[in-house]
């Protein structure tokens, strides 16, 4: 089903706009009587589609997000790149047997949908760009955390920027320094969120650098306050372990 001029769904998949993905967000992390359904129900379009009602979800929403009310954790997925094809990606699963529920941005909206249990591993590679190949680490043990913090804040000038300064480092014919200056890097991060008492909180988090050579972990914390601290220090560190243990970090934030 689509809301207000998205393309065409299947009985699987829901399409909204940004702004109504983030109220359903809201909605399917909500605790009864916690103020979730109030919030949504301005939202454009999710009452006149039948999305949302007095009882919060219903209709397709309910059948299609449903999975997902019943679950403590979910994992989010932001993938920042300077290429064209990449751009800002946006995902996050709920993982639940024997369904699962998949967020991802695209070009004509928000689609959601409903995957087997089974699926959610490859879809979790898949959003966070790793391949099966080989790394060469012919670049610093460490990596800017000025360019850190500008990934996050998707400020892909600043990250730019902060990136050439480290790749200036040398050596300039290594394939670091190269996809650093011809922008062929992407950012992954996967983060797991646990439902508490108090919200949704971080338990986790796996941060990937990406080149057309290298898939290696950057060690930096999610605080912005503790990543200023790295500033003066030889850090966040660089890590280029084999991609199928970088795999493994993923899954671990899968299976706590």
């Amino acid at each position: 089903m689509t809301v207000e001029g998205t393309t065409a769904s299947s009985p699987e998949e829901l399409v909204v706009s940004l702004e109504q993905a983030n109220a359903l967000v809201d909605l399917i992390g909500a605790r009864e009587g916690d103020g979730a359904l109030s919030s949504a129900m301005p939202v454009s379009g999710l009452i006149s589609a039948g999305l949302v009602d007095s009882g919060g979800l219903s209709g397709d929403a309910e059948a299609i997000l449903g999975p997902a009310r019943m679950v403590d954790s979910r994992l989010a997925i932001r993938v920042v790149s300077p290429r064209q094809s990449l751009g800002v990606r946006i995902a996050r699963i709920w993982p639940s047997r024997p369904r699962s529920v998949v967020m991802r941005t695209e070009a004509d909206g928000v689609h959601f949908t409903q995957v087997d249990y089974c699926d959610v591993p490859r879809i979790l590679a898949e959003e966070t760009l790793l391949k099966p190949g080989s790394t060469i680490h012919d670049g610093p043990p460490s990596i800017s955390a000025d360019f850190v913090q500008a990934v996050r804040d998707v400020d892909l000038e600043r990250a730019q920027s902060a990136l050439t300064d480290v790749a200036a480092q040398g050596p300039t014919d290594s394939h670091f320094s190269q996809d650093c200056w011809h922008k062929r890097w992407s950012v992954a991060l996967c983060v797991r969120e646990e439902r508490t008492l108090e919200g949704w909180k971080d338990a986790g988090h796996v941060e990937c650098f990406i080149t057309d050579h290298m898939h290696a972990q950057i060690h930096a914390p999610i605080d912005p306050r503790a990543l200023v601290l790295m500033r003066e220090q030889n850090a966040p560190t660089l890590d280029a372990p084999p991609r199928t243990a970088l795999w493994g970090f993923m899954m671990e934030l899968l299976a706590k």
